[in-house]
């Protein structure tokens, strides 16, 4: 296994690694680091197994750095160092399950060689653990596309239902009592991506779902089927219409509580309060599906019915104009707090409002487009992914704060050089200096690179984390940016120069993806007044 050491005193460092030689661990040493921007770049290049981490460096903190390297590799293990004994700090530590908490004066061989043989034991444990989980998703993959196929055919209402209910019990699915009742189990996508990438997700989710599975086991009447819709859709069995629903509760919580033990991961359950006969399942599906943002503003409880009758104000997209402005500060002055204020308070008001979960959504998406535009970086597609299908505010603003840390991050702390993109990037972005006062399509890209069109949209996609006209977009807003800030330019012509040849669709599309209007980029007050007037 593998260790890296970080602290700005360097006879500390010394002192450490000389100690590290006669402790007799299966350790080795690949990193040393004395500032937070080394330790940033020499962490991205080793990808150590375990960190030992001084928590008072200068700048950025041993615990932000901390939080930054789970980004990149959730299950490194975590060591701190300090002077003294502080409660906030090691309050956080906890927070970031850190394996000890060590007192620089208190340090000896013995404590040392403790701490790294019980990070080195957790280490293995989690490994052991997603690799097994990884053999079983193998062996039950073809089984669970086949329920999914099992489901579908009842929500199809044309199937057969005598045979789709012996296709069931081939499948280990035997319905004996004549009603059903459903909920579904949501994996919160905050709690997940704090711990977890978003390309671990899949494989996460079927965990959950193996969870289920074996909890089940003993439970017939209680069938679980992974779904896109509802992460783990739950279809209970009963005798009776009227009957009290702590069966199907008691199970939820106990996958909930197993869930936290194992996977370290928040759940939530949401149930239906109905039970019908399995000819109305259809309707059943659906009426769980369309209530699914009903209790979006609602107390968070680990289990909760569903409500069927949430009012939500009808009120126009609330455009959040403070909220921006406090993004944009976060990136001018260097400091994250902006991002949670600014969040925080948009989240209070929207609460207060009760606006459209749907609009909701959209304004978290708009927030990290803004903060991506500003900072030059580029948002993970698979956040967009997550934020839709969130089930409750809190979850979309932690979610929407974590991702637009991880862009602060990107601008402030790691910026990538122009000349480090990717070289096939590069080549796109030569075609379009070539053609910037065209509208270049994906098409056009394609016929250059002499690629089939729709291949070249999915390969740009996985290659560059977001689809081509995102990126075109992106690229020509970048280039807007520059461009109005030169004096006497105009909105006009800076549209035209950029193959738009309407001003009205060159805002509508500047203001997508800077959160802003083109005359808010203008240099001097007369001119920005001027254009705000024109917008209107």
């Amino acid at each position: 296994m593998t260790l890296m050491l970080i602290d700005d005193d360097v006879p500390m460092l010394e002192y450490v690694e000389y100690l590290l030689g006669s402790l007799g661990l299966e350790l080795q040493l690949v990193a040393s680091a004395f500032s937070s921007e080394d330790a940033l770049e020499q962490f991205h290049a080793a990808l150590p197994d375990v960190v030992i981490i001084d928590i008072g460096l200068p700048g950025m903190d041993g615990l932000e750095l901390a939080d930054a390297f789970r980004i990149t590799k959730p299950e490194v293990r975590l060591i701190f160092l300090t002077c003294y004994e502080d409660f906030h700090y090691s309050k956080r530590a906890i927070q970031l399950e850190a394996d000890d908490y060590l007192i620089k004066d208190e340090l000896s061989p013995e404590q040392l060689k403790s701490s790294l043989s019980k990070a080195m034991s957790r280490f293995k444990s989690r490994e052991e653990l997603l690799e097994r989980y990884s053999f079983r998703q193998a062996i039950e993959r073809n089984k669970e596309v086949l329920k999914q196929s099992f489901l579908k055919q009842l929500l199809s209402g044309t199937a057969d239902q005598e045979n789709t209910l012996e296709f069931g019990q081939r499948l280990g699915i035997s319905w004996k009592h004549p009603y059903l009742r459903h909920g579904f189990i949501h994996m919160d996508a905050a709690s997940v991506t704090e711990r977890y990438r978003y390309k671990d997700i899949p494989l996460i989710h079927f965990a959950v779902n193996n969870i289920a599975l074996e909890l089940s086991a003993g439970e017939a009447s209680i069938t679980p089927i992974m779904s896109r819709d509802a992460d783990i859709y739950l279809v209970w069995n009963v005798a009776e219409p009227g009957c009290p629903g702590t069966g199907l509760t008691d199970f939820m919580q106990s996958v909930l509580d197993k869930v936290e033990q194992y996977l370290k991961i928040t759940l939530w359950g949401f149930y239906s309060g109905a039970s019908v006969p399995l000819r109305n399942f259809d309707s059943l599906y659906k009426t769980l599906m369309d209530s699914r943002d009903h209790n979006f503003y609602q107390a968070v409880t680990p289990i909760a019915v569903l409500d069927e009758q949430a009012d939500f104000g009808q009120t126009a997209e609330w455009r959040g104009d403070k909220e921006r402005g406090m993004l944009s500060l976060a990136l001018e002055e260097g400091h994250a707090a902006w991002i949670d204020l600014a969040i925080n308070q948009w989240t209070q008001q929207v609460t207060t409002d009760r606006l459209l979960p749907r609009l909701v959504k959209e304004a978290c998406g708009n927030f990290v487009r803004q903060m991506a535009f500003e900072a030059g970086g580029l948002a993970e597609e698979d956040f967009f992914t997550q934020l839709e299908q969130t089930v409750h505010i809190q979850e979309a603003a932690r979610l929407t704060k974590r991702e637009l840390r991880n862009l602060w991050r990107q601008h402030t702390l790691a910026p990538v050089a122009a000349q480090e993109k990717d070289i096939r990037l590069q080549e796109v972005d030569r075609f379009l200096e070539e053609h910037v006062d065209q509208m270049v399509t994906s098409t056009d890209m394609a016929e250059h690179l002499h690629l089939n069109a729709s291949y070249f949209s999915r390969y740009f996609k996985k290659l560059s984390g977001i689809n081509f006209t995102d990126y075109v977009n992106q690229y020509k807003m970048n280039m807007a940016i520059t461009m109005l800030a030169r004096p006497h330019e105009t909105v006009e012509n800076v549209a035209y120069t950029l193959g738009f040849s309407d001003r009205a669709y060159f805002s509508k599309v500047f203001k997508k993806y800077s959160g802003r209007n083109p005359s808010e980029y203008k240099a001097g007050p007369a001119e920005e007044g001027a254009g705000e007037e024109r917008a209107d």
